[in-house]
């Protein structure tokens, strides 16, 4: 464990006069750096001090400074040396904590003039008028359509963020499902069996599909639940409740998004996976394929799609994941027709694939890959 670190204070301006300025601000920096964990000493001069190798920190107020601190034409100057070695980010902590103190004090300053000045021109003031004549007043946030929103509305559009974000945990497990699935029941000899009972190519590859879809889909849900135990946690310090950061609509939204990408995905996967020797080899596959969904999802927490150029957007739509990020954030922007359209685009797209991957594979092929990788 760090030992704390040690500021010395040199006040070199002492018997001013003047009010002893000096000395209050070295009771206020003496004060608050103690406050702030630090071990404080106070020396009379700054040799002494500088020659001391276990002060990190060393804070020398000059002779005059009681004198510019009250003038009106005047700065007051604090010195501060800093100690090299191996503590240097403390240090400069440690600095930033004396920059803190001494705003402040400089504030409680510059209040008195401002007073002082005022009370000569027989006017009267507010100082944070005459310091601070311009402010940036705190935000107001507004919905889609410029209502006015509620904290918990700020808090579903994060929310919206992080569904986004969260498809890229259940591409990769998607397709794990299958390979299990397809892959598992050709290492374990019970391919051929399947293949040569009644069931048909097509009934076994669209039940291991739908299977691992469904499989996937409770995994998102799970996660899903996770997240918003997590946020409703966060809401709650902030004087907001769980029942109003849930929408029951977004999850609804979601859960029907999550399976067509996992379903989008199984379905692009399968005619590669099932003709690779093994499992180790299928998963290569697999995680190429779903790098492209990684790389949308982690595009879509930061960009958004729903605002790109038309161009771009046209270009991306061939790409199944791309409508899984607009139906989300369209649904945060509430354009409802987006939605809709993003949705069943994607549902389209995902029984296309599935027609197609279940087409391009036939009981000769499975039957003669398994015998030859035996």
């Amino acid at each position: 464990m760090q030992r704390p670190l040690v500021i010395s204070i040199v006040n070199l301006d002492v018997d001013t006069g003047n009010g002893n300025i000096a000395q209050t601000f070295v009771s206020l920096l003496h004060r608050e750096l103690k406050k702030a964990g630090y071990v404080v000493v106070e020396r009379s001069d700054v040799e002494t001090a500088l020659r001391d190798p276990g002060v990190d920190l060393v804070v020398v107020i000059p002779r005059g400074f009681t004198i510019n601190a009250t003038s009106l034409d005047k700065v007051a100057y604090i010195d501060v040396f800093k100690r090299t070695g191996i503590s240097g980010e403390q240090v400069n902590i440690a600095e930033n904590t004396v920059k803190s103190i001494v705003s402040a004090f400089s504030t409680m300053i510059s209040a008195s003039k401002i007073a002082y000045l005022a009370n000569l021109a027989n006017v009267t003031v507010t100082v944070d008028a005459i310091r601070d004549p311009v402010r940036v007043r705190p935000p107001v946030y507004v919905g889609a359509y410029g209502e006015p929103a509620k904290v918990e509305d700020v808090w579903k559009s994060f929310i919206a963020r992080i569904l986004i974000l969260s498809f890229s945990f259940i591409v990769t497990p998607a397709s794990s499902y299958i390979i299990d699935g397809v892959i598992g029941e050709r290492e374990r000899k019970t391919m051929e069996m399947l293949l040569a009972s009644p069931l048909g190519l097509v009934e076994f590859l669209l039940a291991k599909i739908i299977a691992a879809s469904l499989v996937g889909l409770l995994a998102a849900l799970a996660d899903l639940l996770g997240l918003y135990l997590y946020t409703a946690t966060l809401a709650s310090l902030i004087g907001s409740f769980i029942l109003r950061v849930i929408d029951p609509e977004l999850i609804a939204l979601h859960a029907i998004v999550s399976f067509l990408t996992i379903l989008a995905t199984i379905s692009i996967s399968l005619p590669f996976i099932s003709r690779t020797k093994g499992i180790k080899s299928a998963s290569s596959v697999a995680s190429l394929i779903s790098t492209l969904g990684l790389a949308l999802f982690i595009a879509g927490w930061v960009v958004d799609f729903y605002k790109l150029p038309p161009t771009i957007q046209r270009a991306l739509f061939i790409i199944p994941y791309t409508h899984s990020v607009l139906a989300i954030q369209a649904y945060v922007y509430r354009d409802y027709l987006v939605v809709t359209c993003s949705t069943l685009v994607l549902l389209a797209l995902s029984i296309t694939l599935v027609y197609l991957s279940t087409r391009v594979l036939d009981r000769e092929k499975v039957l003669l890959a398994q015998t030859y990788y035996e």
